[in-house]
C-alpha cells in the first residue's frame, strides 16, 4: 500500500509537470526564434537604409567597412548586390551558408520585386533576411543578412535542461513527501495487521496502537482493540469455567467411586447395577479429563522443539504392546526407512495423539486381528499411520469423527467420552500438524498424522524431557 501511494503521488505530479512544462518549453522556444528572426530582419533593414547611396554610386569601400563592423558586432554575415545583381559586398570566405547559390538567387528575386523578410532555404540552417535597397518597387540593390541559429538553440536547450532539472527536483520532493505521508498512513495499518495476525495466532493480548495515523485508522484501531478485549474476556471466561468445572467435578466423582467400591466390598451380593454405576463414573471421569485437556490447549501456541518421531512411535509401541496382547490383538510396528526423523512439535503432544489413536484402534479391532503403527515420508512430511482391522467408518462418519462428544452408531455404551479425536485434532493444530481418517487397506480405519520434518542424523529425544513428561501426564 505504501508503494502504491508513493507511485500515485509521483504519477500525479509528473502529469501536472508535463501539462505545464511542455507547453512552456514550446512557447519559449518559439519566442526565442521569433525574437532572433525579428532582429535579423531589423539588421537587414538598417543595412539596406545605410547602403542606399553607396549602392547608387557603386562605392563598395564604405559598404565593406559597414559590413565588417556589423560582422564584428553581431557575428553575422552580409551580402549586398546592386541593381544589376553584381555583388558589392561579398560574405566571408569561410561562411559556407552565405556561399549557397540559392541566397544569391533570392537576392536577384528581391531585385525583381519579391518581398523581403525571412526566407527558408534548403540546406541552410541559419536565419537569413532579405531586404531591398531603396524603393521596394524599383530597388537599387538588395541586402542579405545571415545570423546563426545556434545561439538560439543553445538558449532553448539550456532552458530545456533547467525545466528537466526542476521537474526532477519536484518529483523527488513529491516522492519524499509521499513517503512521509504513506508512512503516517500505512505504519499504523501495518501495526494493526501485525496485531490481527498475533490475535489469529492465539495471542489474545495483542493490541494495536490507537493513537497513531489518521482519524479513520485510529478509530479502526480502537474498534479492533475493543473486539480483542471482548474476545479475550469471553475466551477467558469459557476456559475458566471449563477448567474450574472439570477440576471441581473430579473430587466428588472420586469420592462417589470410593463409596460405591466400599459398598461392593462390604456387600458381595449387591445388585449388578452398582457395576453399571461404576462404569458410568469411569466414563464421566474421562469426559471431565478430556474437557480439562481441551480447555488448556485451545487458543494456545506453545513453543515447539525438535522431536524424534521414530523414537516416540517406538516408545508408544512398547507401552501399548502389553495391553494389545491382553486383548488378543497383534500390535505391529513398521520401522522407519530412516534412522532419525526430526519434526517440530510441542513436547508431549505426539505421545498424547498416539495414545488416543491407539486406544481407538484397539477398541475397534476384534481379537485375533492386528493394529499397525508405522512412520512414512511423503513430500517433506512425516506421516505416522495407526491402522486397525475393525469394521471401519463411512465417509460421513469420518467427517464427524473429530466433533466433540460424537460417537459412532456401533459404539458400545459407556466405552468412550467422544472427546478423544477432538483432543487429537486440537493437539495436532498446536504443533502445526494435521490428522485425518482414511479407509484402511483391510476395511478398517487408517488414522494419519502428518507433520513437517527435517532429516538429521543426531536429533535430541525431547519426548523424554521433563516438559514432555509433564505434558503427557496432562
Amino acid at each position: 500500500m505504501r508503494r502504491r501511494l508513493i507511485v500515485s503521488y509521483v504519477t500525479v505530479a509528473a502529469v501536472i509537470l508535463l501539462a505545464l512544462e511542455v507547453p512552456l518549453w514550446f512557447v519559449y522556444a518559439r519566442h526565442e526564434h521569433d525574437v532572433a528572426g525579428a532582429g535579423v530582419v531589423h539588421d537587414a533593414s538598417a543595412l539596406a537604409s545605410l547602403a542606399g547611396e553607396e549602392v547608387e554610386q557603386r562605392s563598395a569601400v564604405p559598404l565593406q567597412g559597414v559590413a565588417n563592423r556589423y560582422r564584428t558586432a553581431v557575428t553575422s554575415d552580409v551580402e549586398i548586390v546592386d541593381r544589376a545583381g553584381t555583388v558589392v559586398v561579398s560574405p566571408r570566405p569561410d561562411d559556407t551558408h552565405m556561399a549557397v547559390p540559392a541566397i544569391h538567387d533570392q537576392l536577384v528575386a528581391v531585385l525583381h520585386g519579391s518581398p523581403g523578410g525571412i526566407r527558408t532555404l534548403p540546406h541552410v540552417d541559419d536565419l537569413i533576411a532579405f531586404e531591398p535597397v531603396g524603393s521596394a518597387d524599383a530597388p537599387s540593390g538588395a541586402v542579405a543578412v545571415a545570423a546563426s541559429d545556434g545561439r538560439v538553440d543553445q538558449r532553448v536547450h539550456a532552458v530545456e535542461l533547467a525545466l528537466f532539472a526542476m521537474a526532477g527536483g519536484v518529483l523527488a520532493a513529491v516522492a519524499l513527501l509521499g513517503l512521509l505521508v504513506a508512512r503516517s498512513v500505512t505504519g499504523p495499518l501495518t501495526q494493526l495487521e501485525g496485531a490481527a495476525r498475533r490475535l489469529g495466532g492465539g495471542d489474545l493480548g495483542a493490541r494495536a496502537p490507537a493513537g497513531a495515523g489518521p482519524s479513520e485508522v485510529r478509530e479502526l484501531s480502537r474498534e479492533f482493540n475493543s473486539m480483542a478485549a471482548r474476545l479475550q474476556e469471553l475466551v477467558a471466561v469459557q476456559r475458566g469455567f471449563v477448567a474450574d468445572a472439570s477440576h471441581q467435578l473430579r473430587s466428588p466423582l472420586t469420592a462417589l467411586r470410593l463409596r460405591l467400591e466400599n459398598i461392593v466390598a462390604t456387600l458381595p451380593d449387591v445388585d449388578a447395577n452398582v457395576d453399571a454405576l461404576l462404569t458410568e463414573l469411569d466414563r464421566l471421569s474421562r469426559v471431565v479429563g478430556g474437557l480439562l485437556v481441551l480447555a488448556r490447549s485451545e487458543g494456545q501456541r506453545p513453543e515447539r522443539v525438535p522431536v524424534n518421531v521414530a523414537v516416540v512411535v517406538a516408545d508408544r509401541y512398547e507401552a501399548w504392546s502389553p495391553l494389545a496382547e491382553e486383548a488378543g490383538i497383534t500390535l505391529e510396528a513398521v520401522p522407519s526407512p530412516r534412522a532419525s526423523v526430526s519434526a517440530w512439535l510441542v513436547p508431549g503432544h505426539l505421545e498424547q495423539i498416539l495414545d488416543n489413536l491407539l486406544a481407538n484402534a484397539l477398541e475397534a479391532t476384534p481379537p485375533g486381528r492386528s493394529v499397525q503403527v508405522s512412520v512414512r515420508h511423503d513430500a517433506g512430511l512425516a506421516e505416522v499411520h495407526v491402522t486397525d482391522e475393525g469394521r471401519g467408518m463411512g465417509e460421513t462418519e469420518r467427517q464427524h469423527a473429530f466433533d466433540r462428544f460424537w460417537q459412532g452408531p456401533t459404539s458400545r455404551p459407556g466405552a468412550g467420552s467422544g472427546l478423544g479425536l477432538s483432543i487429537v485434532r486440537q493437539l495436532a493444530r498446536a504443533s502445526a500438524a494435521s490428522v485425518e481418517l482414511r479407509e484402511g487397506p483391510t476395511g478398517g480405519v487408517d488414522a494419519v498424522v502428518r507433520v513437517p520434518f527435517t532429516l538429521s542424523p543426531e536429533v535430541p529425544d525431547t519426548s523424554r524431557t521433563p516438559d514432555a513428561r509433564r505434558a503427557m501426564r496432562t
